[in-house]
């Protein structure tokens, strides 16, 4: 690895499992001090462990508790300059069938969660000398897809909020917005554990295949680090040319 990260201190969400897991696991091999937050108490600190990392037990969308965590992962790490928000959700339902509750779910976790670790995390990032966010969104943000009406609609908004801070709160910090199509994580296993799905969902992108958590962590870390530093409010499909399609 080359140390690109090196001093930097970062919280990840969602880290426990996905992408949130493997982008702390690169963030970790290129240098940054880590804290990792997920409402999987007990996978976050088997990652945490694995990774000399703080971790902490945490639902985005508790803005009490977000808080609390946030002040708490600042004092260990003697500052936060960076933030990964990689915590969501899915539901795919026909919005016939799009039941209030998902619906609320969704937005809470999808764009008040980001909301709230950011507003949280602001005074130590305006205290870096330069620091990034980096939001985890979805190729449903950039197209409607059937079934999506919720979590496109929530990861639609989490990419016009990266942009309206990115000029809210620039210079000094830059947001960007990751939107991946299919990658092989748990909430996708439905799909790319069905030979007939994967099939289908391969012909439909350019490069013939699904995505790889990797394929995500390396998005991060080109928007975490100064190869990315004329760069700011905009979002990267990581899709394997399916959004342009």
């Amino acid at each position: 690895m080359t140390g690109k990260l090196d001093g930097r201190r970062i919280v990840i969400t969602g880290a426990a499992s996905g992408m949130g897991r493997d982008i702390a696991r690169l963030f970790a091999r290129e240098g940054a001090r880590l804290a990792l937050l997920d409402r999987n108490e007990s996978g976050v600190r088997e990652v945490a462990a694995e990774l000399s990392a703080a971790a902490y037990g945490c639902d985005v969308s508790n803005r009490a508790q977000v808080d609390k965590v946030v002040a708490e992962a600042g004092a260990a790490l003697g500052g936060i300059d960076g933030l990964v928000n990689a915590a969501g959700i899915l539901v795919t339902k026909q919005f016939d069938e799009l039941d209030p509750e998902s619906w609320d779910r969704m937005l809470a976790v999808n764009l008040t969660g980001p909301y709230n670790i950011c507003r949280a995390a602001l005074p130590m990032l305006r205290a870096a000398d330069k620091a990034t966010i980096v939001n985890i969104a979805s190729v449903s943000a950039l197209m409607p897809m059937a079934g999506t009406a919720g979590y496109s609609a929530s990861k639609a908004g989490l990419a016009m909020f990266t942009k309206c801070i990115a000029f809210d709160l620039g210079p000094k910090i830059r947001a960007n917005t990751i939107c991946p199509g299919v990658i092989k994580t748990e909430m996708t296993r439905y799909l790319w554990e069905n030979p007939e799905h994967t099939d289908r969902a391969e012909q439909r992108v350019a490069l013939k295949r699904l995505g790889e958590t990797d394929d995500v962590s390396r998005a991060a870390l080109f928007f975490s680090t100064e190869d990315s530093g004329f760069t700011t409010g905009t979002e990267l499909p990581v899709d394997g040319g399916f959004s342009w399609r």
